[in-house]
């Protein structure tokens, strides 16, 4: 299994750093040690992704008599939290060893999320050509390439994309649909299951986000949009001839 992390040696590599930091280190001895380090971070992180994905893959963790993966991960790997490895595991899915080394982990997940959020395509072999529109603080955008992007500046691109740029409100019947839809649902599920009906406004247009809808029990979410004596029916069908 792990012949999966073999890899061609890298060129012109220093070497990290080895015991106690010396005192007469010059400060680009410190710079370049530091980046050394958080390359092969980035590299651990990488490969810690690969692990994820091929227990997920393999259903490993079911065959041990576990849930899944999240509750085995859960109680064996109690220093990770499972948005941390799912974050490995998507950029370990997207992208090679190199290029995690290259970029780090971080900036890479930060990518994904601006890439679905902009329409944008990105070369995943070579993503630092990408262009990210990145705000200041009052606003004005600049383009960067995602190379010469920081984390805080991914992050505000982020942000800004996110955040509608319609002021306008949405009309009542949207929002009285809404929670319509969302009592309906609640309705459906138990407190326990955390199910979650969130109304948002994406550049003007009403949108209603479901959250932490149990797998098994997608068809309680089907009967709650579509019985016939369904609130939400009703309700549409009113908005509709409204």
């Amino acid at each position: 299994m792990f012949q999966m992390f073999q890899s061609k040696p890298q060129q012109n590599v220093t070497k990290p750093v080895q015991g106690a930091i010396t005192e007469d280190m010059t400060l680009e001895q410190v710079r370049v040690a530091m980046l050394q380090l958080l390359a092969d971070e980035h590299i651990n992180h990488h490969r810690m992704g690969v692990l994820y994905n091929y227990v997920v893959d393999k259903k490993l963790a079911e065959l041990a008599g576990y849930k899944d993966a999240r509750d085995y991960f859960s109680q064996n790997l109690r220093d990770v939290s499972q948005a941390t490895l799912t974050t490995y595991g998507t950029v370990a899915h997207q992208f090679t060893e190199d290029v995690a080394r290259r970029f780090g982990v971080t900036c890479l997940s930060l990518l994904l999320t601006y890439k679905e959020l902009a329409g944008l395509t990105v070369d995943h072999d070579e993503p630092g050509a990408s262009s990210i529109d990145v705000p200041d603080a009052k606003g004005m955008v600049t383009k960067k390439t995602f190379s010469a992007c920081s984390v805080e500046e991914l992050r505000r691109a982020i942000q800004a994309k996110r955040k509608p740029t319609s002021s306008k409100p949405l009309p009542p019947e949207a929002v009285t649909l809404a929670d319509v839809v969302g009592k309906a649902v609640a309705a459906r599920f138990q407190k326990a299951d955390a199910v979650k009906v969130q109304l948002r406004n994406r550049l003007g247009v009403p949108v209603l986000d479901f959250r932490s809808i149990p797998l098994t029990k997608l068809a309680q979410l089907v009967e709650a949009l579509t019985a016939e004596d369904s609130a939400v029916l009703k309700a549409l069908q009113k908005a509709l001839t409204a």
